[in-house]
């Protein structure tokens, strides 16, 4: 008597991941762009340290936009406060608006590419349109090539956006298409 095999179990292909869509997308994008203008905060601070100035000077350097030049007679205080705010407020809008771009990437090195672009990008909109225009000594008195290299940082925190897309899908129970 011949007993018979079990059948070989099928295994299911495991389903797709949940594609972001454009609210997860932007919810990425504003959470990469806090978290990479933080980041250049902190650039700054240890930037200002090494040229022997006060770790707060970029913070008063950008609430110029709001107090004006008596920032240059401001120490720690509400200067700086202002301009963290609108440095990560700038940030967070950036980082939603590029995330339309990168969001649906899915190649490292696209993704990579496309982010030091956009990094390039928001620096000179900052350097030659935003900032100039709310105070032209912000963009005089701008560290560089630290400011540079600090847009770059900004930009590989970008590169986080379409997988923490993926992840706000998931979380918030996205049906795949």
């Amino acid at each position: 008597m011949v007993i018979p095999a079990p059948p070989v179990p099928v295994l299911a292909p495991a389903p797709p991941p949940p594609v972001p869509e454009t609210t997860h997308l932007l919810f990425a994008g504003l959470e990469s762009g806090v978290l990479g203008a933080v980041l250049m905060m902190v650039w700054f601070a240890l930037d200002a340290l090494v040229e022997r100035q006060h770790w707060w000077a970029m913070l008063n350097l950008w609430g110029a936009a709001i107090y004006g030049n008596a920032v240059f007679r401001m120490s720690l205080g509400k200067a700086s406060l202002a301009g963290a705010a609108l440095h990560i407020f700038l940030g967070g809008v950036a980082g939603a608006v590029i995330a339309l771009a990168l969001g649906r990437l899915h190649r490292f090195s696209l993704i990579l590419l496309g982010a030091m672009v956009a990094g390039v990008v928001w620096y000179g909109i900052l350097q030659h349109g935003i900032l100039r225009s709310l105070n032209p000594l912000i963009v005089r008195m701008t560290p560089q090539p630290a400011t540079l290299l600090a847009h770059l940082l900004y930009a590989a925190v970008l590169t986080r956006i379409p997988g923490r897309g993926v992840s706000l899908a998931a979380a918030w129970g996205r049906e795949p298409d």
